[in-house]
């Protein structure tokens, strides 16, 4: 289950257009000692939230540089660019005197209302209404296998029942996921934060259904995402569909993905990218 503490931070401003905070890394955000990325990039949006304090981001944009390990993070933040109506910031997250990762964010007013005109979902898979989670089958084997990825529930429409039936060849996954989370005022209660730990759970699923989990370790280079106007609208614990496909080569791999809500309607468009290791 979700606990805001892990998204406390410590700190605040640190001059002109500038934010300091610290906190812990916790192992158990982490993946044999090494940080699920999911989190520092959560962690890195939280910080730009308390930075700005606008209520809702338009993108998210994060560069993995290296590895975290258990232990104390500084992150610094700093405003690239400001308005009325928008701004955009960039965070540091560094450990031990080393660059973690870096993240931008564009957040904008335009942003706090839904959409006049929805977008069309990227995926046609399945028809509206679609399919309800309730009728899917629990994926609780996924948390069961790591400890970092028990942040959620989760219901797979076109998703492997274990870990030994991953790597089918076909670079696709559907599955359904919600925050496991009682809370209602703090931090980890704003989807957007919770939309970025679906997105880097579950993006390289599709490659991994090639390259397999077991035998292959894939490296994060980035993860993006784009939301759509009124996103962060959509409580974190409500059901969302998170649908994936990617690409695999020699050494590498790239997922594309979206979260759309349980009315159909889309919340936001995902990437990344990653090496075979």
């Amino acid at each position: 289950m979700l606990d805001g503490r892990d998204f406390a931070l410590d700190g605040g401003p640190a001059g002109e257009g500038a934010s300091r905070f610290t906190r812990d890394l916790p192992e158990q955000w982490c993946f044999d000692g090494r940080a699920f990325g999911g989190y520092t990039s959560a962690l890195a949006l939280a910080a730009m939230f308390a930075h700005s304090g606008r209520p809702a981001a338009a993108s998210l944009s994060v560069t993995f540089v290296e590895a975290g390990a258990p232990g104390p993070l500084q992150i610094d933040v700093r405003s690239i660019r400001g308005g009325r109506t928008a701004a955009a910031v960039e965070a540091t997250i560094r450990q031990r005197e080393r660059t973690i990762l870096i993240a931008n964010s564009w957040f904008a007013d335009g942003w706090l209302g839904p959409p006049s005109v929805d977008a069309p979902v990227p995926f046609e898979r399945y028809a509206v209404p679609l399919p309800a989670p309730e009728s899917a089958p629990a994926l609780d084997w996924i948390g069961q296998e790591y400890r970092p990825l028990r942040f959620a529930h989760r219901r797979g429409l076109d998703y492997p029942p274990s870990l030994t039936r991953f790597a089918d060849r076909r670079p696709e996954v559907a599955l359904w996921v919600s925050a496991d989370t009682d809370s209602r005022t703090d931090p980890l209660s704003h989807p957007q934060i919770s939309d970025v730990l679906h997105a880097d759970a579950h993006l390289f699923d599709a490659p991994g259904k090639v390259s397999g989990f077991v035998d292959a370790w894939l490296l994060s280079l980035d993860l993006s995402l784009v939301w759509q106007p009124g996103a962060h609208l959509v409580p974190s614990t409500a059901w969302r569909l998170l649908e994936a496909r990617g690409s695999v080569a020699s050494g590498g791999v790239s997922a594309y993905g979206s979260l759309r809500g349980a009315d159909g309607s889309l919340l936001a468009v995902m990437t990344s990218q990653g090496l075979i290791r």
